[in-house]
Formats: C-alpha cells, structure tokens, sequence
C-alpha cells in the first residue's frame, strides 16, 4: 500500500514538474499530511524528487530551469565573450596539453580552437562534446561531481585525475575579479580544482570579461601574482593595469566586434 501510495505521488509529481503539499493532499484526501511529508522524504532519499519549503520539484525539471539559467549566462555579453576567444586562441599551439575550464566564456574559446595535433582535458563536459567535433583533438574529463548550475565536473575524483597529468597551457574563467580578493568563483570544490590546475600548467591564462571586475565570489583561486596572461575586454582601470604590471603579467585586450588577426597586446 505505502510502495503504490508512493508511486503514485512520484509520477504525479513528474507529471507536472513542481506541486505544493496542498495538492497531494487533494489527490490523496485520505492521507495525513505528516505521511506525505514521509513519502517525499523516502521519494527523495531515493532520488526521485528534490523537496522544496511546502512541495517538491521533479530532477527533470530542475534541470530544465538549471539549463534554462546556463542559456541565459551563455547570450549574456556575448560579443565580449567571443572578442576574448578570439584573442585567446593565440596562446593555443599544435602539440601542446592544454586545460580548458568550465563556463561560458570557455566555451566561446572551445569554439575557436583549431583541428590540430591538441590533448585538452577540460572540467565541462558539454565542451568536450563541442571539442570532440574534431578529428585530430584528443578530448579527457577529469571526471567528479557535476554542478548542474555551471556544467562542471569537480571533487575529490576530478582532484585525483589532475593530478597525474601535466598541462602547458591552463585557459582559467572566474565569476568575478577585484584586486582584494583576486579571481573568485561561488563554488569551493570549483575552486579547489581550479586552485590544483593553476598549480600543475606551465603557464595560466584567465579570461575575465568587463562585467566581473570590482565583484567578489566566496572562494579565491587565484591572483595576479600567480598568472602569466590575462585576456579581457578591458579597459582596464588604471589601478588594475599598475597590478597586473607589479604582477608581471600580459594583458591582452579584446575589443568587441572587432577580429583583428594580430592582437594587442601590452605587458602591464
């Protein structure tokens, strides 16, 4: 009786995606409210639903709203994000292993790489779907927990896997950059993989678009100091350009709608 009770609840629940404890009770009249909220703590123990303050929501449509957020980050900014790509792929040479982060404007890059002799072991899985479009592109995961609000794989599994490899090139995007807390992200175990990579490659690139600058995420994975070249679209502010220049590192400017076949580049 409590297994069909219990099914009957979960195919409703996946059939309309999100319903209040006020529904089930509808449909179930003769059952107490206390045993509904059991059956949404055993459903979602099992994996089936994800409960929510007076409800429960479907995975299937979590996902849905998930991806439907990652669409909307993907169209944000678009120009400055292909601007950076484009002026980023230069550092990307035949032969090399090369580590492409999760994101967005990771994924811009994804889609300017070339055809090439290339090992790309990446965090993201729907990048290394966009990167196993090509022959001669050799694809690796690092394997771990996926975020489903980010699309990156993290964990002790994907801490393990990084770190027998060795990388020449780490393409690294953060959520936010200010000169007190250096680059950030909102996710700990993110910033630990991040943290690891930057550790492992011979040579660490960030791209950061305008609109992170000045804003600060939770966790800090890395700062001037420990990176060779920063790609955005800049300007950046003066006191920015005084850091980066102590700092040692190449700032490589990207201008939005323009493709320019030699990019400027200027140390400092």
């Amino acid at each position: 009786m409590t297994a069909g009770r219990r099914e009957t609840i979960d195919l409703y629940i996946q059939s309309k995606g999100e319903v209040r404890l006020a529904e089930l009770g509808a449909l179930l009249p003769d059952v107490s409210s206390m045993t509904l909220r059991r059956d949404l703590e055993q459903l979602e123990r099992e994996g089936r639903i994800v409960r929510t303050r007076g409800g429960a929501k479907s995975l299937a449509h979590l996902a849905m709203v998930r991806e439907a957020a990652y669409t909307q980050r993907a169209g944000e900014n678009l120009d400055a994000k292909m601007a950076i790509a484009e002026k980023a792929v230069q550092f990307v040479s035949s032969g090399r292993s090369i580590y492409l982060d999760a994101g967005t404007t990771a994924m811009c890059l994804a889609q300017k790489i070339p055809d090439e002799n290339l090992f790309i072991l990446t965090s993201a899985p729907n990048i290394a779907l966009e990167l196993a479009k090509h022959r001669n592109v050799r694809v690796s995961l690092t394997g771990g927990q996926l975020s489903r609000e980010t699309l990156s794989l993290s964990g002790a599994e994907a801490a393990s896997y990084m770190e027998d490899l060795n990388v020449d090139v780490a393409f690294l995007a953060a959520s936010a950059f200010s000169l007190e807390s250096g680059f950030t992200c909102g996710d700990r175990s993110e910033a630990d993989l991040k943290r690891l990579v930057a550790r492992k490659a011979r040579t660490r690139v960030l791209l950061v678009d305008a609109t992170k600058l000045d804003r600060g995420m939770p966790y800090t994975f890395a700062r001037l100091s420990g990176i060779e070249i920063l790609v955005t679209d800049g300007p950046l502010p003066p006191s920015y350009l005084k850091a980066a220049k102590q700092a040692k590192v190449t700032v490589v400017q990207a201008r939005p709608g323009t493709t320019a076949e030699t990019p400027e580049k200027t140390k400092g």
